[in-house]
């Protein structure tokens, strides 16, 4: 089964379900992975925080949980991507249902975001990054359409061999995962990709992390 088409069976409505409730999303992280996503969650904030004109992208935007934060009369232009048409169809009935006009939806890769380079703000990287085929392209990507100073903010799963749940379910080529990186190499590939990691947090097996797109004559310094 592709992975887009992954989220369009049952495990797909159930994933949607719980990731967009906050108190069901912390209970299954809990009792399943074994960890707390509960600054998942709290991340989302920084999407409150971009001034208006400014452009978000949120990709994979998968059926939409970071959508509670942006305001209906946000000023900004908000970018949902996801290469699921399933996850992008619940995305669009979320956006309706919370009254948010204005949104533009885009399938595709998260390797080819159709923005202009330097367009972006803030860019949202949800649980995507353990997903992918190639995960430091999909940074590359991201560091292209975010201006100099733009942040990222993401989370993903990350491989080792913390715990028998990180050993048992976290493997790469099941299910929905991909390449899946260690900590390290999570770090690695954004440092390599241009940006300036902020914070990095781990909970079980995931990683939480926020980080700045440095300038191209700041690099290597």
């Amino acid at each position: 089964m592709a992975r887009e088409d992954f989220y369009d069976s049952p495990f797909g409505v159930i994933y949607s379900a719980y990731m967009e409730r906050p108190s069901l999303g912390r209970l299954v992280g809990r009792l399943l992975w074994g960890g707390d996503d509960e600054a998942y969650y709290a991340s989302m904030s920084a999407i409150d925080e971009v001034a208006d004109g400014g452009t978000i992208i949120d990709c994979p935007c998968g059926a939409g949980p970071a959508l509670r934060e942006l305001r209906p009369d946000a000023a900004v232009r908000y970018l949902a991507a996801d290469l699921s048409p399933s996850m992008l169809n619940r995305a669009r009935r979320r956006a309706r249902q919370r009254g948010l006009e204005g949104i533009e939806f885009a399938e595709t890769d998260a390797t080819e975001i159709p923005l202009p380079a330097g367009s972006g703000d803030l860019f949202l990287s949800y649980w995507g990054l353990h997903c992918f085929d190639d995960p430091p392209a999909a940074l590359a990507e991201a560091a292209r359409v975010l201006k100099p100073g733009g942040r990222l903010v993401g989370c993903c799963f990350v491989r080792g061999r913390d715990s028998w749940r990180q050993r048992l379910l976290v493997r790469p080529g099941s299910g929905d995962f991909g390449q899946v990186g260690t900590q390290s190499e999570v770090e690695a590939w954004l440092a390599d990709r241009g940006f300036d990691l902020t914070s990095a947090r781990r909970s079980g097996p995931m990683l939480f992390f926020e980080a700045i797109r440095v300038p191209s004559d700041e690099r290597h310094r």
